[in-house]
């Protein structure tokens, strides 16, 4: 059943927000940061202690400079991501350009399969609205239902507008079976915690224990997909360019483990040199492999 609610602060608030310029946006996002960060204080314990575990080595004036500037980064995304709503194609493609498209091109003319692993890292709602735009592989992304069923519906029609096609992940075998004319690309976002810790990949990521789903890596395997990261990197407040990184070409001849690895390892690489721009406010470290 959808609240009334929810449909008034989409109808009234969110929707017609999205369509306000960007630079005013960003002027909510100044308040809404001091807000945040000094009133509310906005899970402000959890991304002390994930940043104090990920950086033992860091003095806590350093810390405190990342958590600020996480915090003035998370409430930008936030505003950008209600400006995903209505963003049109021309703008978001002001926003968010890629790199070395040339990369992806000499796959496509390969016809290979790619499946692109990334992080909750700078912005990945505009990262889905520019791929389809930009690249000639078919775009799919993973998608995790939302619980709440009308936000769900407004999140699906926000990312599929452009021609990115959403995977339930209860649906995620299926996809890789079904044979496409056309070369797929597959988004995967794998930085969570995983559900089944049984079942998880453990190493040292940011100086902690922590475990990997490896799915991705099997169904590269099983499927022969080309393994790339996608580096989303923030130019400047609201703009970003994608870089990918290749991480293997041929995934079955790779040693277990090896894919997952070297994804993790071009993530931490990423968040050591820009740290503020990865989603410190979840619990990532929150199963240990002996609990």
């Amino acid at each position: 059943m959808i609240k009334l609610g929810d449909r008034l602060l989409f109808f009234l608030v969110l929707k017609p927000l999205s369509y306000v310029p960007m630079s005013v946006l960003f002027f909510f996002s100044d308040i809404t940061f001091y807000l945040s960060y000094y009133l509310v204080r906005y899970r402000r314990n959890v991304v002390k202690d994930n940043l104090r575990k990920a950086f033992p080595e860091k003095s806590e004036d350093e810390l405190k400079k990342i958590e600020k500037g996480f915090y003035r980064h998370f409430t930008d995304f936030i505003f950008e991501s209600i400006k995903s709503i209505s963003i049109s194609e021309k703008d978001v493609l002001v926003r968010t350009s890629i790199k070395n498209v040339d990369l992806l091109d000499k796959y496509y003319k390969q016809r290979k399969n790619i499946l692109v692993v990334c992080g909750h890292y700078n912005n990945w709602e505009f990262y889905a609205l520019s791929l389809p735009k930009q690249l000639k592989h078919t775009t799919y992304s993973l998608y995790q239902p939302l619980k709440n069923k009308f936000f769900d519906k407004i999140l699906l029609e926000s990312r599929k507008r452009n021609g990115m096609k959403l995977i339930k992940t209860r649906d995620i075998f299926k996809f890789f079976q079904e044979k496409n004319d056309n070369p797929k690309l597959m988004v995967i976002v794998n930085d969570q915690s995983p559900t089944n810790k049984q079942k998880a990949y453990w190493n040292t990521f940011l100086n902690q224990e922590t475990g990997w789903n490896v799915g991705p890596e099997k169904l590269a395997k099983k499927y022969d997909y080309v393994v790339l990261f996608g580096h989303s990197k923030k130019i400047k407040r609201g703009v970003y360019e994608v870089e990918f990184s290749l991480v293997t070409e041929t995934p079955a001849q790779t040693n277990d483990e090896y894919i997952t690895d070297k994804y993790s390892s071009i993530l931490e690489e990423i968040i050591r040199n820009k740290p503020e721009y990865w989603l410190w406010s979840h619990k990532r470290w929150k199963h240990k492999k002996t609990d």
